[in-house]
């Protein structure tokens, strides 16, 4: 789960875990800069930006590192450049909403509560089915993966940033051992929703400690091949995170 999930330790509905820069250097602070502008709603589908002579001048880089930026910001399908017109602001369903960066800038936007629970429906279209298929397909080496996997959590269950990284090679590590190779490519998705939703978990006492037993379940019936139980301890793992994070968002509103 991802609030019990990450060792859930009191903190405000901004600060988060933060991912790592989309793109290095002066481009990207200047993407996250404007993509998370975009993403709150101060700049708004159909706002035009400031010409490039005046980004220029306020952010005093070369016109080749802006126009990087712009460029990824196209790609990502926030912005659009028309001529005669300028950069223009997309609508949301241009945005490539799985694109990790997108997804972190979203998570720390103030319309981040009507995100949640869809981003809560996407863990629990994809993991409980991992899990099952794991408990199908795993071999020795993967049943090693997983248990180390495991054993890592509880040295980790009040470490904060720590403990988050060690959660999501955990169910990370289950997906690898699904043994598809597509499933497994949504690994950085995965990584960037519980990364994202993971901030409203740090609050509750007993940090990761209290999720153990859920994840023990996990991991039990994993190794033990039972695709039935290994889909139901997933399903109950995100139920309870969701619950939690629901409630961790609600009371920093």
């Amino acid at each position: 789960m991802l609030s019990s999930d990450v060792g859930k330790r009191s903190r405000s509905r901004k600060s988060s875990t933060r991912a790592r820069p989309p793109v290095a250097g002066l481009p990207g602070a200047i993407v996250e800069t404007l993509g998370k502008k975009i993403l709150n709603g101060e700049l708004k589908p159909g706002d035009v930006l400031p010409a490039e002579t005046v980004y220029l001048s306020q952010l005093g880089v070369s016109r080749t590192t802006l126009r990087e930026a712009i460029k990824v910001l196209a790609a990502k399908g926030l912005v659009l450049a028309k001529p005669k017109t300028g950069t223009v602001v997309r609508g949301r369903e241009h945005w490539n909403l799985l694109d990790p960066a997108v997804l972190t800038w979203e998570a720390a936007s103030d319309g981040f509560a009507d995100t949640l629970g869809e981003l809560f429906e996407i863990r629990r279209l994809v993991e409980p089915e991992g899990a099952a298929l794991a408990a199908r397909r795993h071999d020795a080496a993967a049943a090693l993966a997983m248990q180390a996997a495991f054993d890592a959590l509880g040295p980790h269950a009040d470490a904060g940033a720590a403990a988050l990284d060690v959660d999501i090679t955990f169910h990370l590590t289950i997906l690898q051992a699904a043994g598809n190779r597509y499933l497994s490519s949504l690994g950085a998705v995965i990584d960037t929703v519980i990364r994202s939703t993971a901030r409203l978990a740090l609050g509750r006492p007993g940090g990761l400690g209290y999720s153990m037993g859920l994840h023990r379940a996990v991991l039990d019936a994993v190794l033990a091949r039972d695709e039935a139980a290994a889909r139901g301890a997933m399903h109950r793992l995100l139920a309870d995170a969701e619950e939690d994070a629901q409630q961790v968002l609600e009371r920093g509103q």
